[in-house]
């Protein structure tokens, strides 16, 4: 018996001390694997020593006072955040629908997918203009990256691949998107991704570059009303190249078709309730909401009467933009260096030129899947009323479309490239001083700037009511931001002006209330928050006066 337990014992000693001969071995290949892995990043700075130094440069301009450039917060912003934070802690946004796959925000609906992506950054740091503003931070150097990796398959690893690397690190439009968190900022870079996922698949093969397409191009449904047109054209004119140059065949494309179809089934069916004025849907583990009036119809003539009438107008809109580099909204592109500079527009148009010699002539996929991507976003402009987040998407394929012209001028003339190349670092300069020195001055008031402060202030003066100014842009959702207000307290207690308005107005909840401007009520311990220019000159005895950036308030003692 004794004999039996000892040989055990032994087999058990000799069973341990192969699992740790096993494990000693797996750690020690793991740490050759990443020091070739390191040794492998090593030698690739030492390779290219430019494209490291412009990465480098794309990363410093796109983190350096991040979170404070630019200063304060725009609605949109404390809408996507404030919901994130009350379905990572409630499981239920503002209007009280449990996990929605859309949102419904202001009534007209924002895209939920920004405030999904938000919520593990508001779990790890609170919620604040830092970590709802990590998640486009994260995808505006993905897209940095992304467009590198295109230009190297279009042009091959030379000279063109650093153009495309050095127009994506300096390009305005870019720089700004990455640096402030609109839910519109996902959808371009998540297609983006998609197309990379694609070139792959055809390249290696492999279910996991097919898979990683079908999940992304999905997704970007779900990113931005937009999508709702680009994505169903996009993938159809791809198809349709793909299998006419037979470079993928007809089982693969109904396959990739089928699993699109399933991934954005929730999208599509939240499109026909709401085109059909269906009831919201709780599937048990999301709802499918109703919105008080469908946002896409608001800022898209595809389902209108005058569809016809208004393509022309939008197509006029549209080039407007793209030629003068800007539409008028300061958060969107400073005038002075629009997109992607004044001098980019005769590049982009040899671009145009070049990229189709590569799609048509060269039958360069990589050229050919980009042209696509931008001549759908130019039918697109057709039927959007179009401002820069509207046509986001048209702006990476004109990044490579501009390196592409810059490329072959590189090729032909140049002592003209130089020369541009020269203008561009010029114009990147003054740009980057603007942005950081004069730019944030600018957009401080447009972007509410110290708004936080006099909520978080006014709030501690008083057990009262807080009567806030109605001037600010949806004033509720600052406070709703900034207090961390319990979403069912919200609902129980909110009261709309109009109640089935696309934009609903807040009167009051809880114990704020919303005047254009507040008069101060003698017989109520209330603290008030107007703007420092409508602020009383004179404040009767008994009151305590605070003033802030932009805004005061004025509290009983």
């Amino acid at each position: 018996m004794e004999d039996g337990v000892l040989l055990r014992l032994v087999d058990k000693s000799h069973c341990t001390a192969d699992c740790c001969v096993k494990l000693l071995l797996l750690v020690q290949e793991r740490g050759r694997r990443g020091l070739r892995q390191l040794t492998g990043c090593w030698q690739w700075l030492r390779a290219n020593p430019l494209l490291a130094v412009l990465f480098a440069m794309g990363v410093l301009v796109r983190v350096f006072a991040w979170g404070s450039v630019p200063p304060g917060l725009n609605q949109d912003e404390a809408s996507i955040g404030y919901d994130a934070y009350a379905l990572l802690h409630y499981g239920i946004d503002r209007n009280g629908s449990f996990l929605p796959m859309h949102l419904v925000a202001w009534g007209s609906g924002q895209n939920a997918l920004y405030a999904y992506f938000s919520m593990p950054f508001i779990y790890l740091f609170g919620l604040d203009e830092v970590s709802i503003r990590i998640v486009s931070l994260i995808f505006g150097l993905l897209g940095m990256c992304a467009v590198y990796w295109l230009a190297k398959e279009i042009f091959g690893e030379g000279n063109g691949a650093v153009l495309g690397a050095f127009l994506i690190v300096i390009c305005p439009w870019h720089i700004m998107m990455s640096r402030w968190a609109l839910e519109s900022n996902l959808f371009p870079t998540l297609v983006l991704l998609a197309i990379v996922c694609l070139l792959q698949a055809l390249k290696r093969g492999g279910i996991g570059w097919w898979a990683g397409f079908s999940i992304l191009i999905s997704l970007s449904m779900y990113a931005y009303g937009t999508s709702y047109f680009f994505v169903p054209v996009f993938l159809l004119g791809s198809a349709l190249y793909l299998g006419a140059t037979r470079v993928v065949k007809l089982r693969v494309l109904l396959t990739q078709c089928g699993a699109i179809l399933i991934l954005t089934l929730p999208i599509l069916l939240f499109l026909w309730i709401n085109r059909a004025g269906r009831a919201a849907i709780d599937l048990g583990l999301m709802t499918i909401p109703r919105l008080t009036v469908p946002r896409v119809e608001q800022v898209s003539s595809l389902f209108g009467s005058d569809a016809f009438h208004r393509a022309g107008a939008n197509l006029q809109q549209f080039l407007d933009i793209y030629v003068t580099g800007h539409d008028g909204l300061l958060w969107n592109a400073i005038p002075a260096f629009g997109y992607l500079y004044p001098i980019s527009l005769p590049f982009i148009v040899i671009g145009i030129g070049y990229m189709g010699k590569l799609a048509l002539k060269d039958r360069n996929v990589s050229a050919a899947l980009i042209m696509l991507m931008f001549i759908t976003a130019l039918m697109m402009t057709l039927v959007t009323d179009t401002n820069m987040n509207r046509i986001n998407i048209i702006f990476y394929p004109t990044v490579l479309l501009a390196a592409s012209g810059l490329f072959w001028t590189w090729k032909n003339v140049k002592g003209a490239a130089y020369g541009a190349i020269a203008a561009f670092c010029l114009f990147f300069a003054a740009f980057s001083v603007n942005y950081f020195k004069e730019y944030p001055d600018r957009i401080s008031p447009m972007f509410y700037e110290s708004l936080g402060d006099s909520i978080r202030y006014a709030s501690q003066a008083t057990e009262g009511k807080i009567y806030v100014t109605d001037k600010v842009n949806m004033p509720y959702i600052f406070v709703l931001f900034y207090e961390q207000f319990d979403p069912h307290e919200f609902q129980a207690t909110v009261k709309y002006k109009h109640e089935d308005a696309p934009f609903r107005q807040v009167e009051s909840f809880g114990r704020y209330a919303f005047e254009q401007v507040p008069e101060l009520r003698p017989n109520e311990a209330a603290a008030y928050i107007l703007y420092n220019s409508d602020a009383m000159q004179q404040v009767p005895e008994g009151y305590a006066i605070r003033r802030f950036n932009h805004f005061t308030v004025i509290s009983k003692q």
